[in-house]
């Protein structure tokens, strides 16, 4: 992402609302070609069954959990000159990916200092799992690649091989349904 990349954030400008929108579908599998365990997905859940994962809406819409839908998009330019950017997409404290990348780069992801990739799926966190645009590795497991900043909007492509759990030591590959990466969307994002 260009100026830093990113996770989390606050609504931001732009859209009739003005509310953070977010198009978040990713798919997860067991770990291939790796010595981690498979992590555990929800069984038959409203956002999706067999690890297949979406969070569609607008920030502080309900989902279908009866939870909102928190969709946060932010970039933050600091005095050092580094740049930090958050993205987020949950509902309640059990599905999410989150994105946290900071750096000193205005463009690209080469002079990121740190990228990390964070999945929760059932109340359980993947993340160790570092991020950047080579393909993934145990040193970096998530890659980002086709990163678009338009206006108001962020587009990336993610794809992760074996992220895990710090608390379980388990994982899971993150990409689309049908295998390569998935690609993630937010509009109304503030400070890109």
């Amino acid at each position: 992402m260009a100026g830093g990349g990113g996770s989390g954030g606050a609504a931001g400008g732009g859209g009739s609302s003005g509310a953070t929108l977010v198009d978040a579908q990713w798919n997860l599998t067991c770990p291939a070609d790796s010595a981690v365990d498979c992590g555990t997905p929800a069984s038959d859940t409203c956002l999706g069954n067999f690890g297949q994962r979406s969070i569609v809406g607008e920030h502080g819409q309900l989902a279908c959990t009866g939870d909102p839908v928190i969709a946060t998009c932010e970039a933050v330019q600091r005095a050092d000159g580094s740049r930090t950017a958050m993205l987020e997409a949950n509902v309640g404290d059990e599905f999410a990916v989150e994105l946290l990348a900071a750096g000193v780069e205005a463009d690209g992801i080469a002079g990121w200092t740190a990228c990390a990739v964070t999945i929760i799926e059932d109340e359980v966190r993947y993340d160790i799992g570092a991020c950047g645009a080579e393909p993934p590795s145990m040193e970096q497991p998530c890659q980002l690649s086709n990163i678009s900043i338009e206006s108001n909007e962020v587009i990336f492509d993610l794809q992760c091989s074996s992220i895990v759990s710090s608390t379980t030591a388990q994982g899971f590959d993150v990409g689309a349904v049908g295998g390569g990466p998935t690609t993630i969307r937010f509009a109304n994002c503030f400070g890109f």
